[in-house]
């Protein structure tokens, strides 16, 4: 008994420290806003599983006083390392606009399955990414986790834009037409809370649409 006690404990100790199993990572992870020379960028990561592997979305928003607003969008699969994951893009973008609330045009699709990004645990816990997109910084936390399921809209208003869901960024937005959301973040709780109105109490606000729509 003793010994059966002893194997089964090794059998099960992979489950235990492989960061891809065990608690779920579904869900979806943003960064602060990242001062850049020019301007300023900010992260969303979406990861989601699919008949037990796992995946991810990946954009990055840029703002450059001189040109406007760059998206850079990635989408590929994940790996388990020692230290966390890395993200292995599959599919590349950057789309662009002048002024806000303009539509994003595309610029080109590119070459980026030779690129790998890893994502690991800080001492504080927290999950870093080990730079941005096209390389302008290095190791970036992810200061958001936000309960989330793959393919809902949910869109981020950060200080500076127009107020309300006119200055809404994010993922799977396509489609909402205009409604207003229906659940918002509360960061402090870690929890979505029925949607009140817009608030202007930080840097990054988080909303969540109903999905209504195919993606």
């Amino acid at each position: 008994m003793h010994k059966f006690l002893i194997l089964s404990l090794i059998c099960l100790l992979p489950v235990w420290t492989n960061p891809m199993v065990g608690k779920s990572l579904e869900g979806l992870y943003f960064s602060d806003r990242q001062t850049t020379e020019n301007g300023y960028l900010v992260i969303g990561i979406e990861i989601f599983q699919e008949k037990g592997k796992f995946f991810y979305y990946a954009q990055e928003l840029r703002f450059k006083k001189t040109l406007g607003w760059e998206e850079i969008l990635f989408v590929g699969k994940i790996t388990s390392t020692a230290e966390g994951m890395a993200l292995v893009p599959e599919g590349c973008q950057i789309r662009a606009m002048k002024e806000w609330g303009q539509k994003f045009a595309l610029l080109r699709r590119f070459d980026c399955e030779h690129l790998q990004f890893t994502v690991s645990k800080n001492q504080d816990k927290v999950w870093v990414l080990s730079e941005s997109l096209l390389g302008t910084l290095n190791n970036i936390p992810l200061v958001y986790e936000l309960e989330h399921r793959a393919g809902n809209p949910v869109g981020v208003h950060l200080s500076g834009l127009p107020f309300g869901r006119e200055g809404i960024w994010g993922f799977h937005l396509n489609g909402i037409g205009n409604g207003n959301p229906e659940r918002t973040w509360n960061p402090s709780k870690g929890n979505w809370e029925p949607f009140t109105g817009f608030g202007d109490q930080g840097d990054l606000q988080f909303y969540r649409w109903k999905r209504t729509f195919s993606n």
